[in-house]
């Protein structure tokens, strides 16, 4: 089943963070809800709590390469971002300090990372290459690999993600339209769907719809579609 959704009216802005000198690219939410980590082409991160009335920033991370992407492990303690070099970091969020580095996972920019929600220790990947990778943040090796002749990543920000049991990986391609889904196993196509006229740059997998399992995908024409 699909839906589709446009914005129906403007959100009032609560709050705004100032302190990057140049644009943000990216931006993530710590699943406490406590805090917000930012990621701009100054080539820094930035983690701000926003738990009291008075917003402020806490710690920076500096880095070589702009960020494009940047996520939070589930326990608020790790945070990994993906790179215009073709490689990913991790940070210990609490000091600033660089945890690990992973350089040219890509031929080309990340432009998505996120934490396995079943397994911590992995994080899954996509880049200007047109890859999805599955990395092992322990060994720094890659896991599986998810590819198709007719998917393209020709977006900075097109996003990836994996199903909420880890089984499957999901990412929209930015030529076609059509929204891929890998069995993360063997790295086997197992399905396309298509709905959206034009490319896909944005896609989430979450626990809703009525078997738990409920994909998001957002086009450049700002076409909201919801796969259950």
């Amino acid at each position: 089943m699909i839906s589709h959704s446009h914005v129906p009216e403007t959100i009032c802005q609560i709050h705004q963070l100032a302190g990057h000198s140049h644009k943000i690219n990216c931006v993530r939410l710590f699943h406490n809800e406590k805090e917000i980590i930012t990621g701009s082409a100054d080539r820094s991160l930035k983690v701000w709590d926003v738990s009291r009335s008075t917003y402020r920033q806490t710690t920076t991370m500096r880095h070589s390469s702009t960020s494009n992407c940047i996520d939070v492990s589930s326990d608020a303690l790790t945070s990994v971002s993906g790179h215009m070099d073709g490689g990913i970091r991790f940070w210990d969020v609490r000091t600033g300090e660089r945890a690990a580095d992973i350089q040219s996972i890509h031929q080309g920019g990340v432009t998505s990372v996120q934490f396995s929600p079943s397994n911590s220790t992995q994080v899954l990947t996509n880049g200007r290459d047109s890859t999805l990778r599955l990395i092992d943040m322990r060994t720094c090796e890659t896991l599986q690999s998810f590819q198709h002749l007719e998917f393209r990543t020709l977006l900075n920000y097109a996003s990836s993600s994996l199903s909420p049991d880890g089984r499957y990986a999901a990412a929209g391609s930015t030529s076609t339209g059509e929204v891929f889904i890998w069995t993360v196993s063997d790295g086997s196509v197992v399905k396309r769907l298509k709905a959206h006229e034009t490319g896909v740059g944005g896609l989430a997998w979450g626990g809703g719809g009525t078997n738990g399992q409920q994909v998001a995908s957002v086009d450049r024409n700002g076409v909201l579609v919801l796969w259950a």
